[in-house]
């Protein structure tokens, strides 16, 4: 799989390069240590200086599954006692050896296809640093890099792996070279059964290997969080089916948000994560969950009471941040919440979401969206283009393609909002958000019988649409005048194809 191509073009256009915290330019060079190795470190060093001891609270399983899991190099050098939840589940894991941990895992050493030494540090890095990041993860058994390593170059028998170190998953990778690309193949592995559960490919310039090791091991710790969260909720499904704990209860709530964007699939999310705060009222997860439930049902119009159910969620995630600060998921909730009808209140929790994980793709996305209900539909392009940049393949993919879409029409690009609009319906076809910019576009470019077959779908999944509705909730999601006279533009393309007023 190809990455999307990010410039610094245009609105519209993709930019070039990825915006990045400041790095240090230098680092004492080590007898044997290649260049890459020497500015990775000094990188991570600068990045430690500027956030301190603010990441010293971050852990949540929410993290884990919104995809916001700190999985900067930073966390590389933070302490282990920093993470209760991980020290308690090493607890258990030691207490009981012969039940293998939920989220249990070991990153075999990626295999170097090439006879080239400098991709062999490129391989092995990659192993290191996934192996440290994964192990950030609250509530997971991760085996160390020592012991991964015993098996380097090795034939491994997967389900013999498993058994002899009680452990569930392991990830697998390899790299090779091809001409000036470097390639790489990970899967993730259920030991059980010793099959593949997931794989991907990433392709990068070698010319940057340290540049592109940070951005795979970013691509892959989103990915691997994605996968483990849902595997584990299957498989809590088959194993508790009548007995859940507060944690499957959880998991099975962030495993539905990876599903269709729809009112049902939402409630039934809400419901989980209830049941697991039942359960356990502390649970961070839950309540990051059941915020990020409420905020959709606001946004897409689900809410019986905007008012309320935002009250709600404010007290709750605020909740959260009074005891981890520090948590970027938490921080990307609130942002969602108060994107409706204070967009420019939102902006700075996605900035702080950031700044504890600069490669949340999430947070990327969530930030372009609200730029476009702050009137500010210029600058929404480059944060959502890094996002798909960053996880290309995620759940996600088909509501930031929407976000395309809808900064294009709000800019009268017409024509690439259609584009988009329609590669949104393609990844996920129960979103109704798209299909009103799609057929307002084609109102505005007097493509009317195209519009009136989009809205027969619209209608076939938001059958009360109708412009009033429409211009009542985009009018209280925002008062900003840009917006509102933007939102109009599309209302009155809604008008040219033919939606009815009420």
């Amino acid at each position: 799989m190809k990455n999307s191509e990010v410039s610094n073009d245009p609105p519209g256009k993709p930019p070039s390069d990825i915006e990045q915290p400041d790095k240090a330019a230098s680092d004492e060079e080590r007898p044997g240590q290649p260049p890459s190795a020497r500015n990775l470190k000094s990188r991570l060093r600068a990045r430690l200086q500027l956030i301190g001891g603010a990441l010293a609270s971050i852990a949540a399983v929410g993290a884990i599954a919104g995809g916001l899991v700190g999985y900067w190099t930073v966390w590389k050098t933070l302490r282990t006692d920093v993470f209760p939840e991980s020290q308690k589940t090493q607890k258990q894991a030691t207490a009981r050896p012969d039940i293998a941990p939920r989220l249990s895992l070991v990153v075999l050493p990626f295999a170097n296809l090439n006879n080239d030494v400098e991709q062999d540090y490129f391989a092995d890095g990659i192993t290191t640093d996934l192996t440290t990041d994964l192990a950030q993860m609250p509530d997971t058994f991760v085996i160390g890099r020592g012991t991964a390593f015993a098996y380097k170059n090795k034939q491994v028998d997967l389900k013999t792996l498993g058994k002899d170190l009680g452990i569930r998953w392991a990830v697998q990778g390899a790299v090779q070279r091809a001409g000036d690309r470097v390639r790489m193949n990970v899967s993730l592995s259920d030991l059980s059964t010793g099959r593949d559960v997931w794989s991907d490919r990433f392709d990068g310039d070698r010319t940057n290997l340290a540049a592109l090791q940070e951005q795979v091991t970013a691509r892959l710790a989103r990915s691997l969080n994605v996968e483990l969260i849902q595997a584990e909720s299957r498989r809590s499904q088959m194993d508790r089916p009548t007995n859940p704990d507060a944690v499957d209860f959880s998991m099975r709530g962030w495993a539905k948000r990876y599903g269709p964007r729809t009112k049902v699939m939402n409630a039934e999310a809400n419901d989980l994560f209830d049941s697991a705060l039942r359960l356990d009222p502390d649970n961070i997860d839950a309540m990051i969950g059941k915020t990020l439930c409420i905020a959709d049902g606001v946004i897409y119009g689900w809410s019986k009471s905007v008012v309320e159910d935002k009250k709600m969620a404010i007290k709750l995630i605020d909740q959260v941040l009074a005891k981890r600060p520090a948590t970027a998921n938490a921080h990307v909730a609130k942002g969602n919440i108060l994107n409706y009808g204070n967009p420019e209140e939102a902006l700075p929790e996605y900035d702080a979401a950031l700044e504890i994980d600069p490669n949340s793709p999430v947070a990327y996305a969530s930030k372009g969206i609200v730029l476009i209900t702050a009137g500010r539909a210029r600058e929404a392009f480059t944060p959502i283009q890094i996002a798909l940049r960053l996880s290309p393949k995620d759940p996600g993919a088909g509501t930031w393609r929407f976000f395309l879409c809808h900064a294009h029409v709000h800019l009268r690009q017409y024509k690439e909002g259609i584009e988009e609009c329609r590669r949104s319906i393609n990844l996920n076809k129960w979103d109704w958000f798209p299909y009103v910019d799609l057929i307002s576009a084609y109102g505005a470019t007097d493509q009317l019988e195209m519009a009136q077959q989009v809205l027969v779908e619209l209608n076939a999944i938001r059958q009360d649409f109708t412009i009033q509705w429409f211009r009542q909730i985009g009018y209280a999601r925002s008062s900003n005048p840009q917006f509102r006279r933007e939102y109009d533009d599309i209302i009155e393309g809604l008008r040219k194809a033919g939606v009815r007023e009420q």
